[in-house]
């Protein structure tokens, strides 16, 4: 992977971050979870700028065209106050996005762009067209909008991407929830989500490696992404799958792997990370692990799984296309943001 992405400078006190609804339209349809959001960005002293569809609401499933989250998006860059576009959800419709970006438009005003799951769509296509470098981290309604604070863990992670210069080496989450309260009846207002204590990470397969790091939901990867102009070119990369929080089972987790496989992913990359499966009955757990130990065997690249980096919270806060080192043998990542 030889490309040298753009690197946006890091986020100070009084900067602006902008607010883009790529996908599903939850702001508008959880106002409460985006009131949140915004209170959280506050409090670390940021100012914050609501592009104009990101209250948006189409009836269906998104918050507008494509076209017009497209042009957020492009509002988002061009504006010389902002510093960071923050997704505030994913979905399963960024992909509509692709044929309306304006690629040199976003590579002449760099800034940072952060947002998980099917907005791996969007960072693929922001690292590959543009350039630019994103973080892979939770959103303005998931993770930032923790009732009653955002969890410690997300916190410190998401402080040191987004804040400071030096190396970030996270240790395992020692806690973590994949409950859901209903937001649509603000459950989420009535306690905290219950915390169960952390397996720590797993090491399917020893070693060391180290590249630029690429981060992806697996079905968003398999299903919009393959195929297309936006797929990366990830020779020497360190890949970070995480699943989405339908809990695919190990069956088509194995399938989708084997797409990968059939593409020549392991044979290119330099090693793998998995996330915690969201949403997963727990004697599946160990299935799972033994599909990923299957599907990467023959290229024996090191695999540390377990990683608190997906549909599970806390989230570690990881920096898409910049250099990062895995050691699965001693179970220890160092990401460097800048």
């Amino acid at each position: 992977m030889a490309l040298q992405p753009i690197v946006p400078p890091p986020l100070q006190a009084g900067d602006t971050v902008a607010i883009a609804t790529p996908s599903y339209p939850a702001p508008a349809r959880h106002p409460h979870r985006m009131e949140r959001g915004v209170a959280y960005l506050e409090s670390l002293g940021l100012r914050v700028k609501l592009m104009p569809n990101a209250r948006g609401d189409d009836g269906r499933w998104t918050s507008g065209s494509g076209a017009e989250r497209a042009a957020d998006i492009h509002a988002a860059f061009v504006d010389d106050e902002v510093t960071l576009v923050l997704a505030s959800i994913g979905g399963n419709h960024s992909n509509q996005m692709i044929p309306h970006l304006d690629y040199d438009l976003i590579r002449a005003h760099p800034k940072w762009f952060q947002g998980y799951s099917d907005n791996t769509v969007l960072q693929w296509a922001l690292l590959k067209h543009a350039g630019l470098a994103s973080f892979y981290g939770t959103a303005l309604t998931t993770g930032i909008a923790e009732y009653p604070k955002v969890l410690d863990y997300t916190d410190r992670y998401l402080k040191a991407a987004w804040f400071d210069d030096g190396p970030i080496e996270p240790d395992a989450a020692q806690e973590w929830t994949d409950e859901f309260l209903d937001w649509d009846t603000q459950a989420d207002l009535e306690r905290a989500r219950t915390l169960i204590p952390g397996e720590g990470w797993v090491a399917i397969r020893g070693g060391r490696a180290t590249g630029p790091l690429v981060a992806g939901c697996l079905e968003t990867i398999v299903w919009h992404l393959k195929g297309s102009t936006e797929w990366l070119d990830l020779e020497g990369a360190i890949l970070h799958l995480e699943t989405s929080e339908e809990g695919p089972s190990p069956e088509h987790v194995d399938a989708y792997l084997s797409d990968l496989d059939n593409l020549g992913v392991f044979d290119a990359i330099a090693g793998l990370t998995i996330a915690r499966p969201a949403e997963y009955p727990r004697e599946n757990v160990s299935v799972l692990w033994d599909v990923v130990r299957y599907r990467t065997e023959v290229a024996g690249i090191p695999v540390l799984a377990n990683i608190d980096c997906g549909h599970t919270d806390p989230m570690l806060t990881m920096p898409v296309g910049l250099p990062c080192t895995l050691d699965a043998t001693e179970m220890k990542l160092i990401f460097r943001s800048r």
